[in-house]
């Protein structure tokens, strides 16, 4: 068997593609492997424009995956042709993304490592710059990502997370079926997701079913306006929260009213036996709600109020229609001022509170998918610009499939 065709096959070369010869420079342990296209004809990278006339010619080299120690080098003469919807352009190659040093398996194992590792460990494996990692994984994110994953888009999840100081915020639009990260955009306005549905444009808006979210207006009024078929149920955890922070504001209160009294002591030191849901507690805690329900009853009253808006989630469907009412009508009567306030908060939202029951559905994908934001981010030590973290989460995080090519 010829050397030619032997490294043909072991490089695993794209149809179309011919390996002419192969040098081995051993001072520098290096393969270069010639290579051609067996057509004839020049193609133009942006669309299917394609000519036998060449506009000038050189010579150009590609990076490839290594053989063990020795670094593997494809070169071949490249031409221009005239295009006349693109000018003057360099031919389209079968082994490589247009304007790519690296070949098309070399970027897929860069990658692949780079959702396996942080990037600092893909540099010293692959001896790339820290750069070159992620503007290859733009690239391949740009051909991996699924246009048609926006076409099943039937029950979605929006939130927003952090990415940088100075309140940089993505907002982040997940499937809850395929539990991907779905959309990206940057800021976390109404007008953020916008972008969303204007590109998913009005025929798929309208196949959207159910819309998971916080409280958050924005994003309400985003939904309601661009997808008025979809019926927006609020996340449970968020719900709970206020509640939670309703019974801060309670204690907090009350403490400073009593400073440097028992009563005071007592409250400032129950901050977390208020908090933890019943299966979380010990019996130190037990022991502090106790002090608290005989020597303030206000904070306990609230205490119970938070507890019975926790409990809300334990109803069936039917039942939890009669205990939110009833809830929000204690909550009024209560005579507690974070808690009356609240109890507005969740009459306005009432109805998107009980889909969220209905329908068994919360946000919890979205808050996991931003954990993994956060996790990566750290893990790549900063990102120089936003294309390159929104590509990183795409890889990581997005409906995208990778095949090893060692």
């Amino acid at each position: 068997m010829r050397i030619t065709t032997v490294f043909k096959r072991l490089l695993s070369l794209q149809a179309g593609t011919l390996v002419r010869s192969v040098e081995f420079l051993a001072a520098a342990t290096t393969i270069v492997v010639w290579v051609a296209r067996r057509s004839r004809l020049h193609s133009c990278p942006h669309c299917r424009y394609r000519t036998s006339a060449g506009y000038d010619h050189d010579v150009r080299d590609w990076r490839h995956v290594a053989l063990g120690k020795w670094r593997v080098i494809l070169r071949a003469e490249i031409w221009r042709l005239r295009c006349p919807a693109h000018g003057v352009i360099t031919e389209a190659v079968p082994w490589a993304a247009h304007g790519s040093r690296f070949t098309l398996d070399f970027e897929e194992l860069v990658a692949w490592c780079a959702r396996e590792m942080n990037k600092t460990a893909v540099t010293q494996l692959l001896h790339i710059a820290w750069v070159t990692v992620g503007t290859i994984i733009e690239r391949v994110v740009a051909r991996k990502l699924k246009p048609e994953r926006l076409d099943r888009l039937y029950l979605i999840g929006t939130d927003e997370v952090s990415y940088r100081k100075g309140h940089r915020y993505l907002t982040v639009v997940a499937d809850h079926i395929s539990r991907c990260v779905a959309w990206m955009g940057e800021g976390k306005s109404e007008a953020a997701l916008d972008a969303f549905f204007d590109e998913l444009g009005p025929e798929r808006c309208d196949n959207v079913m159910v819309a998971t979210m916080d409280m958050s207006a924005a994003y309400m009024a985003s939904v309601r306006k661009r997808a008025p078929l979809a019926t927006i149920a609020f996340d449970p955890f968020h719900v709970v929260k206020l509640g939670s922070e309703a019974l801060q504001k309670l204690r907090r209160t009350e403490a400073r009213e009593h400073q440097g009294s028992t009563k005071g002591d007592v409250l400032k030191g129950a901050r977390w036996s208020l908090l933890k849901a019943p299966e979380n507690r010990t019996e130190k805690d037990n022991l502090r709600l106790a002090q608290v329900s005989r020597l303030n009853q206000r904070v306990f009253r609230g205490h119970l109020l938070q507890e019975e808006l926790r409990a809300l989630y334990t109803c069936g469907p039917d039942a939890a229609e009669r205990h939110l009412d009833a809830w929000i009508s204690w909550a009024t009567r209560s005579r507690l001022a974070p808690f009356k306030k609240l109890a507005e908060t969740l009459r306005h939202h009432r109805d998107g509170i009980l889909r969220a029951v209905r329908l068994g559905l919360s946000n919890a994908l979205s808050e996991a998918l931003n954990t993994k934001i956060r996790v990566l981010t750290h893990r790549a030590y900063g990102f120089h610009s936003v294309a390159a973290l929104m590509a990183m989460v795409y890889l990581c995080c997005g409906d995208i499939s990778l095949a090893l090519p060692i």
